[in-house]
C-alpha cells in the first residue's frame, strides 16, 4: 500500500510535467506559424518606386525646383542600381528570446566640406556656389513591431539617434498593394540653403531574400 501511495504522486508529477511541456511546445508552434506568415508577407528587400517632398526643392542646382526627388537626386531611383532600399527582417526565435523584427532604410545622405569641417547635416547652412556636395549611401537598422491589423510598422528609436542623419521614419504604412509608404523628415541642402522637408517614399518588395 505504501509503495502504491508513493508511486501515485510520481505518476501525477510526470503527467503534469508532460502537459506543461506540451503547452510550451504548442505555444512555440503557434508563434512559429505566426512568424512564417509574417515572413511570407513582409520579409525581404524593397526597392524605391517614388519619392516626393512636401515642398519643391532644388537639390541638383539646375535652377528648377521640384517635389519629385527622382528628378532632384539622380542616384535615388532603383534602376540606377545604387540600392537605396528598405529591408524588413523577421527572424523566428523561441519563447524566451522572442522574435526579432528589424527595419533598415538606406538613403543618399548629402555630405559637404565647409572650410575645415564637414557639414553635420542640420540647419544653418546657406547656399554657396563654391560648396561641393556628394551623396553617400547610408542608413541604420532599428527594431519595429506591427500594429494589430498589420497595416503599420512602428519603428522604434535607437539608443543614440542622430537628429540630422539616418533619421527614423515618422511613419511606415502598408498600402493595399503590399507596398511600404514611408514618411521621413529630412534636412536637404538646396539652392536656397538647407531646408527641412517631409518626404513620402513608396517601396515595393523585389525579393524575399535579405
Amino acid at each position: 500500500m505504501k509503495r502504491l501511495l508513493l508511486i501515485c504522486p510520481i505518476l501525477l508529477l510526470a503527467v503534469l510535467g508532460c502537459k506543461k511541456d506540451e503547452a510550451v511546445l504548442d505555444a512555440e508552434i503557434i508563434e512559429a506559424q505566426k512568424v512564417a506568415t509574417l515572413q511570407n508577407q513582409f520579409h525581404g528587400k524593397y526597392g524605391i518606386v517614388s519619392s516626393v517632398s512636401n515642398e519643391a526643392v532644388d537639390i541638383n542646382m539646375d535652377g528648377v525646383s521640384s517635389t519629385n526627388l527622382f528628378e532632384e537626386i539622380d542616384v535615388l531611383p532603383s534602376e540606377k542600381n545604387y540600392h537605396f532600399d528598405v529591408e524588413v527582417r523577421i527572424y523566428v526565435g523561441n519563447l524566451s528570446a522572442g522574435t526579432a523584427y528589424i527595419f533598415s532604410q538606406a538613403w543618399p545622405e548629402q555630405y559637404i566640406q565647409v572650410e575645415n569641417e564637414e557639414w553635420a547635416g542640420g540647419p544653418g547652412l546657406d547656399y554657396h556656389p563654391s560648396l561641393q556636395m556628394s551623396f553617400v549611401r547610408q542608413g541604420t537598422a532599428r527594431q519595429f513591431y506591427f500594429s494589430s491589423d498589420r497595416k503599420l510598422l512602428h519603428v522604434l528609436p535607437g539608443e543614440k539617434e542622430n537628429p540630422y542623419r539616418w533619421v527614423k521614419p515618422e511613419s511606415v504604412v502598408v498600402d493595399p498593394a503590399g507596398r511600404l509608404v514611408i514618411v521621413n523628415k529630412r534636412y536637404l541642402y538646396t539652392k536656397n540653403g538647407v531646408k527641412q522637408v517631409s518626404i513620402t517614399s513608396v517601396y515595393e518588395r523585389f525579393t524575399k531574400q535579405t
